[in-house]
């Protein structure tokens, strides 16, 4: 199933830090799913594309907190959390995803010989260590968050936030990881006549 397909997790969840800010939610919605004359959801939790073991600690909190953040959401488009699958109109779940590369720093060198230096046949000679250009490491990362319908087990919504950064500890990453799935849930339909 396409939903299903491979990604590449490196390293940890300190693929994406930074400053909060407002990503552009890639949503699908199936129109025969029709999510907003549903009531209940049951959360089935999700999967962290690595081609690696993740640490178990950090994965069971980032999964916790993305369940927070997206059940909470539901709820308050409302949405029900039921305990069981069988009980449940839809089945909630999730996927990290994340892969890096390495680029040259566009960062100035400091003491950098001048062109014309540079390019003089006599000046000629391999650059010292410190001045070659550094490389950087670059994390993009996704997160998806999956609506099924709970009888044909068919994708009613899917929802996606994609980025990119290039620095950043693993907290950060937990945090922002959380963001992005506050912002997808926020475009899931509210249920018909729901208060909200």
């Amino acid at each position: 199933m396409i939903r299903r397909m491979a990604f590449v997790w490196a390293g940890t969840v300190a693929l994406l830090a930074g400053c909060a800010t407002h990503w552009d939610v890639d949503s699908f919605e199936d129109p025969a799913g029709n999510v907003a004359a549903r009531q209940t959801f049951f959360w089935k939790g999700g999967d962290f594309g690595s081609p690696g073991s993740l640490d178990p600690a950090m994965v069971a909190s980032t999964t916790s907190q993305l369940r927070g953040a997206v059940t909470t959401e539901l709820s308050r488009k409302g949405y029900s959390e039921v305990d069981t699958a069988a009980a449940a109109d839809m089945i909630v779940s999730f996927q990290v995803a994340g892969s890096q590369k390495f680029v040259l720093s566009d960062e100035k060198r400091i003491g950098a010989p001048s062109a014309t230096t540079v390019l003089s046949p006599s000046e000629m000679q391999p650059p010292p260590a410190s001045s070659v250009p550094r490389e950087m490491r670059v994390r993009e990362g996704s997160v998806l968050v999956f609506i099924d319908d709970r009888a044909s087990g068919r994708l009613i919504w899917r929802g996606m936030v994609t980025a990119e950064t290039r620095r950043g500890s693993t907290e950060q990453g937990v945090h922002l990881l959380t963001q992005m799935a506050h912002e997808i849930a926020k475009e899931v339909p509210a249920r018909a006549g729901a208060q909200q």
